[in-house]
């Protein structure tokens, strides 16, 4: 009796100090496309990801709309009830995929104007029961109409209904701006068509990634997003994120940064090296995870002295002014590879990880034609930024040279390199670089892709660069 009472007591201290989590949704929370449902579905593989600290529950059936005029409104079900009687400190609501139907079953689409309204409603009400409560407001995850083996209507249906998903994610991102314990966050990227089992609803593998998705959302506080003043405010979107507009001050040299739509605690970044908005699946997957992107012009240089300063302007900036963290992720790109690897031997101290892609790494390969691909034009560029002769570059110290793999010792350096580039050859550029790294015990991760060249540059999936990149912030 004495061993049953002590185990009961335990229970009961434990869910005392619990996190309680509300995950509130549809079907697609209830864990329909999950086999068998409710083990694998997304918010059961958070709760165990999250661990005995926190305490998951899922509030979820079929059908469930936002809008309360829709046919089956949330608010008015007992699923809401028993949400609000649990009175979690955080809740997670994942509505508005049938609020999109309009046909003649299903009416809902009628009453879209009420979307903004009828989502601050629903956040106030819920929050009568613990108004402390932190909410992530997020969108329905995405549709896809043109997923193989869908019937025709069923095509026709998801294209329609998915043209109305923007409407839903302004209007939620209106309601969250209303209230500072609420969070707004965009779940366009959080499956792909082969995570779902009918267009909409994922399988086990898209729950497993859902719930790795709120994991990255829920194991990290949130921060504060950057400020721009008015006066210098030139403000324009990218992506369906903020994007700003910046002429650094010293060197004239324009610069760009996009702000998530909520940050995470310590505000860290992402900061690319060269050519915007080229295959940008991991810059979307960080903002969407809260981190800020950053980018300055260092065109036409290749990684020299006045790039540097260039970068040291705009690391100042962004640090001190906007107060981002002080260790971004550098990210290169071909050429781009000249600066992330100079900057981070340079300030090793403002670096937290680096991901070169097809990344050169020794400008003798490209642009200077040894081994590699010869760029005149460019080439001809690279000896007057470096102020050398095309016999002093024969001699110039490389990336590639064993000393300056030291420089970068301890910085998790992440490589994705196309086995077939004859552009920027790895064997000349990134895996000498990875065989130094290697000698010195530094970490670093290499994915190849096979038979690819130079182009297409990223990793599809992008989630274990993402996975690699995240873990190198712990």
């Amino acid at each position: 009796m004495k061993i049953f009472l002590v185990i009961l007591l335990s229970f009961f201290e434990l869910q005392a100090s619990q996190v309680k989590v509300a995950i509130v949704g549809d079907s697609i929370t209830f864990g329909s496309g999950a086999t068998p449902t409710q083990a694998n579905r997304y918010s059961t593989k958070l709760g165990e990801f999250l661990g005995d600290d926190y305490l998951v529950k899922t509030f979820a059936t079929g059908g469930l709309c936002i809008l309360q005029k829709a046919d089956r409104p949330f608010i008015k079900t007992v699923h809401f009830t028993k949400a609000f009687d649990f009175k979690p400190d955080i809740t997670v609501i994942t509505l508005g995929t049938n609020d999109t139907c309009q046909n003649d079953k299903r009416k809902n689409w009628e009453h879209q104007d009420d979307l903004m309204t009828d989502t601050i409603s629903f956040i106030n009400k819920l929050k009568e029961g613990n108004p402390r409560m932190i909410i992530h407001l997020c969108t329905p995850t995405p549709m896809f109409p043109n997923q193989k083996g869908l019937k025709p209507e069923r095509k026709v249906d998801l294209t329609t209904r998915a043209k109305r998903l923007p409407a839903i994610q302004q209007a939620y991102k209106r309601a969250a701006a209303t209230d500072e314990r609420v969070h707004f966050h965009d779940l366009t990227r959080a499956l792909s068509s082969g995570n779902t089992t009918d267009g909409v609803h994922p399988n086990n593998e898209g729950h497993e990634q859902l719930a790795k998705h709120f994991l990255d959302l829920l194991s990290k506080d949130t921060g504060r997003c950057a400020n721009f003043p008015e006066s210098s405010r030139k403000e324009s979107s990218w992506n369906g994120f903020k994007l700003h507009k910046i002429k650094l001050p010293k060197s004239g040299a324009n610069a760009r940064l996009v702000i998530p739509h909520t940050a995470t605690k310590g505000q860290p970044w992402i900061w690319r090296a060269r050519f915007w908005g080229h295959q940008p699946a991991l810059d979307l997957a960080l903002l969407d995870r809260g981190y800020h992107l950053a980018f300055v012009d260092v065109g036409n240089l290749y990684g020299n002295e006045t790039a540097m300063a260039r970068g040291e302007e705009l690391y100042e900036i962004l640090t001190t002014q906007f107060q981002l963290g002080p260790k971004p992720i550098l990210e290169g790109m071909s050429r781009g590879g000249l600066f992330i690897f100079n900057f981070a031997a340079k300030h090793p101290d403002k670096v937290t990880a680096i991901y070169g892609d097809n990344p050169v790494c020794n400008f003798l390969s490209w642009p200077g034609g040894i081994n590699g691909k010869l760029s005149k034009v460019d080439y001809d560029r690279c000896l007057k930024a470096y102020g050398i002769t095309a016999a002093e570059s024969k001699t110039h110290p490389q990336i590639t040279h064993p000393n300056f793999a030291r420089k970068l010792q301890g910085i998790p350096i992440a490589l994705v390199i196309g086995t077939a580039d004859t552009v920027v050859p790895p064997t000349e550029n990134a895996k000498p670089l990875a065989a130094n790294l290697s000698k010195i015990d530094s970490p670093v991760k290499i994915w190849h892709k096979p038979g690819l060249g130079h182009h297409p540059h990223g990793l599809s999936p992008v989630e274990p660069l993402l996975r690699f990149l995240l873990e190198s912030q712990k």
